[in-house]
């Protein structure tokens, strides 16, 4: 598997990065860590993952992910790792939440807690994978719901894949305005941007 060579700290995207979401997108996360470009054979695990699917698939790709963040910098102020809901309804059809069963081994291996409750996908969105880019934060809008109070937290959010970024960042606008003070995304890749990789 080919990792995101001189990623930028702030999107994930490799260096030189064509087009940062960043400016144009109200960027909520302080930092992404998404190790591995999303391409084969991975994303044939992913994909076998979320739509055969297969749990057992969600735990190893979270023990591969814990292994790549260890060779890391070590995020020691993360005080929980939150992930990514599913709406009751994709829950209930798939059985289980992908983004909770990567972020496991990621718990056991941190040693940080996992925060599920009070995390709420309120709107049962379209599928972010049957939307063009322009689409995908609109179909967003007013996803997440956050009950309790996370003032002065420091929280990470745990998905799969990050494309355009939407659905990590509209939760981490929703994280923030519970009051977490700062906001991280790890996930297993990164898809390249229109164009490929500049590297």
């Amino acid at each position: 598997m080919r990792s995101v060579g001189d990623a930028c700290a702030g999107c994930g995207l490799a260096q030189p990065v064509s087009r940062c979401p960043r400016p144009d997108r109200g960027w909520c996360i302080g930092k992404v860590t998404a190790p591995f470009v999303y391409e084969s054979p991975l994303d044939a695990h992913i994909q076998a993952m979320k739509f055969r699917p297969s749990r057992a698939m969600g735990r190893a790709l979270g023990l591969l992910l814990a292994e790549a963040l260890q060779r890391g910098e070590p995020e020691e102020d993360v005080h929980a790792l939150v992930p990514v809901p599913l709406h009751r309804r994709r829950l209930i059809e798939r059985g289980f939440n992908q983004a909770f069963e990567i972020a496991r081994p990621l718990a056991a291996a941190t040693g940080k807690p996992l925060l599920v409750r009070g995390i709420h996908r309120q709107v049962n969105t379209q599928p972010q994978s049957l939307l063009a880019a322009h689409e995908r934060s609109g179909n967003l809008r007013s996803a997440f719901r956050i009950r309790g109070n996370l003032k002065g937290m420091t929280v990470v959010i745990v998905d799969d894949v990050i494309t355009t970024g939407a659905t990590v960042n509209a939760l981490a606008a929703a994280l923030r305005e519970a009051g977490a003070s700062e906001v991280h995304a790890w996930a297993l890749a990164r898809v390249a941007p229109p164009g490929g990789w500049r590297q």
